[in-house]
């Protein structure tokens, strides 16, 4: 409906013109009327109604008065004039104020019903020539920014292959204000424990809020988004200053922080680069932010991470995940010391964390502590979904886990699951027992025997070293073997330098060489290789 204001001093001509025409059925509706040219000024500024019917001749502001009055404001109400002079005069000033037309009293209906009609279909057709125009342009914009999302998301991936200056001008072509000095990524993910949420809603709510402070900091100019898939985004920006950049960087940070505590149910991580120069550098920042995120594996407890704070160490699996480790723990579980072997794969996994061997190698170690684990479970016939967990395979939770701590407290509860169903499948009886604690406490002797040690138990050979095998998996021998193997490793590991002979001595071989060869036999490398690769990691 077209709103219609009634301006004339006299009562019975608004009441005339107020009742004589049925306004709704031409589209229109009066929304007030009053009796002079201030009043109607004020009804004008506050109510904006698209047609005033206003007479000329009005006390204390007439309307000629009022209609410069609203062109000079810009109001865009349209101004059809009531007069009784018929005065030449009169039509110039209307023109001159852009009135739509003057209408002479005493006024015919019928006149201003064909008036009002066309000016309403010319406020009609203005109208949607504007909202014509308003579509064009929220389209264009719409495109432009589609095109400017686009652009911004291969440069950053590392897909946009051009010269600086055909940067520069695809810049300015897009209208992307990023300047290509001190450029700076930062890459934020979201990190859900619920099953259903809106990752695409959680992660646009996010990076508007994270836009927001940044530019409110001061510290960062010419801020741009780039959404890239599920729960990541990449922010791209300008550092101000550069050397106190990531003290407000840490300051965003903390600010978003408390923000996501108190209004959204998931937990943010970010990374963020090193500043580069250069538009070309943008895809090498991206990439040095995600590398910087990827320190979450070592520290769980942070959620903002800069390049090189920490930084993924380059050292590899088989400097820390050894054949001899490997061995070790097949020892423990030979000889059902779950204590020690439990102590084992906890010291596997710090050495790696001290150490900040890279991500995949970490994995990878879990992996090889699983297949142990595994064939393990089948040299004992305990069949593997003993020491399954959850509803999915253990490598799948390995290759799942986010922190480091994760994947160690996981293969720490494989290894229990499996102890336990050791220790339920071996039903050792006393007499076992005892030729178990014998040879423990006299692995050191060099004549330890079978036959010693059934004669210490008072039992037969063949009958003892048969229900030993039964009950334990392996030989009497074996056992006096494995005994002697893992002691001689904890002699060889231990912070005071020793001889091989004293090493051999120590746990019950007369002949060194001997000794030597049965090390290697068992270990799949020698004792003294083992004393040098530990001398040089304590050089180094």
């Amino acid at each position: 409906m077209i709103s219609v204001l009634i301006v004339d001093d006299e009562y019975l001509i608004r009441s005339l013109i107020r009742n004589s025409i049925p306004w709704e059925k031409y589209g229109l509706e009066v929304i007030g009327e009053v009796g002079d040219g201030e009043e109607a000024l004020s009804f004008i500024e506050a109510h904006r109604p698209q047609i005033a019917l206003v007479d000329i001749n009005m006390p204390i502001c007439n309307g000629l008065e009022l209609a410069q009055k609203v062109q000079e404001r810009r109001f865009p109400t349209r101004i059809i004039f009531l007069t009784g002079y018929r005065e030449f005069e009169y039509a110039k000033q209307a023109v001159a104020y852009q009135a739509f037309d003057y209408l002479l009293k005493p006024i015919s209906i019928q006149e201003m019903v064909s008036t009002l009609t066309r000016l309403r279909r010319e406020i009609d057709a203005e109208q949607e020539s504007f909202a014509h125009i308003q579509r064009i342009e929220r389209q264009s914009s719409k495109g432009k920014q589609l095109l400017r999302e686009r652009f911004l998301h291969q440069l950053a991936f590392g897909r946009v292959h051009k010269t600086s200056s055909q940067m520069s001008a695809e810049f300015q072509r897009l209208e992307i204000d990023l300047m290509p000095e001190g450029l700076l990524a930062m890459v934020v993910e979201i990190e859900v424990n619920g099953p259903e949420w809106d990752d695409g809603l959680y992660v646009y709510a996010v990076m508007n809020i994270l836009c927001e402070l940044l530019r409110e900091n001061g510290a960062f100019q010419h801020i741009n988004e780039i959404f890239e898939v599920d729960s990541c985004a990449v922010v791209l920006c300008n550092a101000v200053d550069g050397a106190y950049w990531e003290t407000e960087m840490r300051a965003v940070w903390d600010h978003l922080i408390k923000i996501m505590e108190q209004h959204f149910p998931f937990s943010i991580v970010g990374g963020v680069s090193s500043i580069f120069q250069g538009y070309e550098k943008i895809s090498v920042a991206v990439k040095s932010a995600m590398e910087a995120l990827g320190g979450r594996f070592y520290q769980a407890e942070q959620q903002l991470f800069f390049v090189g704070l920490p930084a993924a160490g380059s050292v590899g699996l088989a400097s820390t995940f050894s054949s001899v480790n490997l061995e070790e723990l097949q020892t423990c579980v030979d000889v059902g010391n779950r204590e020690e072997g439990e102590q084992l794969i906890r010291g596997i996994f710090q050495r790696m964390r001290q150490e900040q061997v890279q991500e995949i190698y970490y994995r990878m170690a879990a992996l090889g502590l699983l297949a142990i684990l595994y064939s393990l479970s089948a040299k004992y016939k305990i069949s593997p979904e003993k020491i399954q967990t959850g509803g999915t395979s253990i490598s799948e939770q390995i290759r799942k886990s986010g922190t480091c701590y994760e994947i160690e407290e996981l293969l720490l509860d494989c290894y229990n699951r499996f102890m336990d169903a050791l220790q339920m499948s071996r039903k050792v009886s006393k007499l076992v027992l005892a030729a178990q604690n014998y040879i423990k406490e006299n692995y050191q002797r060099s004549d330890l025997s079978l036959k010693k040690t059934a004669a210490a138990v008072f039992a037969a050979p063949a009958y003892v070293s048969s229900l030993f095998k039964r009950e334990i998996g392996v030989s009497m021998t074996e056992y006096i073997t494995i005994c002697r193997m893992k002691k001689a490793v904890e002699l060889l590991k231990q912070e005071r330098v020793i001889s091989l002979v004293t090493v051999s001595e120590q746990v019950g071989y007369t002949d060194p060489y001997y000794f030597s060869r049965c090390f290697k036999k068992y270990y799949g490398i020698s004792p003294s290789k083992l004393l040098a690769n530990r001398t040089n990691r304590e050089n180094t």
